[in-house]
């Protein structure tokens, strides 16, 4: 191995391990700042039921979640790495080519793992630790054992799910009860390699939902509403959280009046009883709580109030903001049309070779000419996909339909919730991987690599030329000397040559990305622009007909 390619890993290395801090400090930033040890243990020795679920974290989908975040983080940026040894590495491009196709492969089957086993034993846990006051499993084995066996029903319903998607995928309507329909399922579970590619292409697919309904709508939404936009809840979010503060001191003073009430019974030394113990100790979990709550309102109301004082940065930021989100959507767009106009669905709308200008692809196209240049700019655009998508958590939460089912809460997050935060950013993750090679289709291909055609013009590499290249190295015992491809654009066109129905659903998803740009920036004026009634604050002129 080469000085530079050694140069690269070790680029990789540091990589890795800032994801890996960036992982443990938003999981750790999320939940509570006390885990659910000491209110767990505490609930534990009451005899006091409630129907309420405690508001406690857990080590254990901790660390889950940010092994999960971890992974995904680590998976995506090993793109820039891939294009890199495929255009400078030589000698050495085989050693390194396997090297990365097994660092794809474990990646994407520990995303698939959680996202099929880890993910639902990691919520049925936190659901389990949350209502441990009802049902008394105060142990972590009790609660295991009960999460595994709602994770053991759910893998059993969704295999069955799987099998028959795989039947209409691969075997098509049987035309006779004879066997034969169903050789090709035979043949495919008995195969890893395409059983791994269809299980990231289901999670692919299914991301796609939140690709839409996140992703798109952070990059209209974010650089619009309060910075662009004035963003008139910010006066009524800090009126909110002065009065949950007052709420919260008053709460806090009668509880310590409460304790210190009971203690006064007992000045005169005299045994006291058991109601009397269990209630100091419910108090004291109350105490600890109402401090933690109010730790966390004074948060938020200095950042609102931080928020307030930089107006004046606010209208260069969203500008800067809004012009990367049309330069993320126009190159979507691009590329979608461009398939449209030169692919069909027997290719797997598979791009021979862009005809179309993309702005994304040609500045990254130039810039890995000058690694780690490439890395940077990749790096600038994917923090920015996955921050617009954390705002949009933030402010709206995550919804499927009309069911809420979470919302990122600084040191406010459940368990469960982080579980759910966590999949969902890891699909993300996997969908803008895959996206790249819509968003930037010859950077995540070919790199800057070009080779010379019949008529002696220094031309961009295609996949048709990779194929001939490839067929004659094969015929020689070689390897490829030039239009290598990179080891994500592989996979992601052996899955979509094998199941062209996944090509032709990921294409019109990534249409869908970008034609849902300007329906999210409507959306997000209507939803920014000021009422007509400012003098009305509680809107009691709605209870007028009644």
């Amino acid at each position: 191995m080469d000085a530079s390619a050694l140069l690269v890993w070790l680029l990789y290395a540091g990589v890795a391990l800032l994801l890996l801090l960036v992982s443990t400090s938003f999981v750790l930033y999320a939940q509570p700042k006390h885990g659910a040890s000491s209110s767990l243990a505490a609930f534990a020795h009451t005899s006091t039921l409630s129907a309420a679920p405690l508001s406690v974290s857990s080590r254990f989908v901790n660390s889950v979640c940010v092994l999960a975040l971890y992974a995904s983080l680590l998976c995506l940026f090993t793109a820039p790495v891939d294009v890199y040894l495929l255009d400078n590495a030589l000698p050495h491009v085989p050693s390194n080519a396997r090297a990365l196709r097994v660092l794809y492969r474990v990646y994407l089957a520990l995303l698939a793992l959680y996202s099929f086993g880890g993910a639902p034993l990691a919520y049925n846990y936190a659901k389990q630790t949350e209502i441990a006051h009802l049902t008394l499993r105060f142990s972590a084995r009790e609660r295991l054992f009960a999460a595994a066996k709602r994770t053991v029903c759910f893998l059993l319903g969704l295999s069955l799910l799987l099998l028959v998607v795989m039947v209409v995928l691969l075997c098509g309507k049987p035309a006779s009860s004879d066997i034969e329909w169903l050789r090709p399922l035979l043949r495919f579970s008995s195969d890893l390699e395409t059983f791994l590619r269809l299980l990231v292409g289901t999670l692919a697919l299914t991301g796609m939902y939140l690709w839409l309904c996140v992703c798109s709508r952070g990059l209209a939404s974010v650089p619009l509403v309060g910075l662009l936009m004035e963003d008139h809840s910010i006066d009524e979010n800090m009126t909110t959280f002065e009065a949950l503060l007052r709420e919260n001191a008053l709460e806090s003073r009668a509880t310590a009046q409460t304790r210190d009430t009971i203690v006064q019974r007992y000045a005169v030394k005299q045994q006291m009883s058991g109601a009397d113990q269990e209630r100091l100790s419910q108090l004291k979990t109350r105490a600890q709580l109402l401090e933690e709550r109010r730790d966390v309102l004074r948060e938020n109301l200095q950042r609102f109030a931080l928020t307030g004082k930089l107006t004046c940065w606010k209208i260069p930021i969203g500008v800067v903001l809004m012009l990367l989100s049309l330069l993320i959507v126009t190159s979507m767009l691009s590329t979608s049309v461009d398939k449209m106009a030169h692919s069909s669905f027997a290719r797997g709308f598979l791009l021979n070779a862009p005809k179309f200008p993309n702005p994304m692809d040609l500045l990254l196209v130039i810039a890995s000419r000058v690694f780690p240049l490439d890395y940077v700019v990749f790096a600038v655009l994917f923090v920015y996909l996955f921050a617009v998508s954390l705002v949009v958590l933030k402010r709206h939460g995550l919804q499927f339909l009309c069911f809420r089912l979470g919302r990122l809460q600084p040191r406010l997050t459940s368990a469960a919730t982080m579980t759910i935060l966590s999949l969902v950013l890891m699909q993300l993750a996997m969908v803008g991987l895959f996206a790249l090679l819509t968003l930037a289709p010859q950077y995540a291909t070919f790199g800057h690599q070009t080779f010379v055609d019949a008529s002696g013009r220094v031309v961009p590499c295609s996949l048709e030329e990779a194929a001939n290249a490839a067929a004659a190295a094969a015929k020689s015992g070689g390897q490829p000397d030039h239009c290598r491809m990179t080891q994500l654009a592989r996979f992601y066109n052996a899955l979509a040559v094998e199941l062209p129905m996944f090509g032709t659903a990921f294409f019109v998803g990534q249409l869908l990305f970008a034609a849902a740009f300007v329906p999210w920036i409507a959306h997000a004026y209507c939803m920014a622009k000021k009422l007509d009634d400012p003098t009305d604050p509680k809107r009691q002129r709605l209870l007028d007909d009644y």
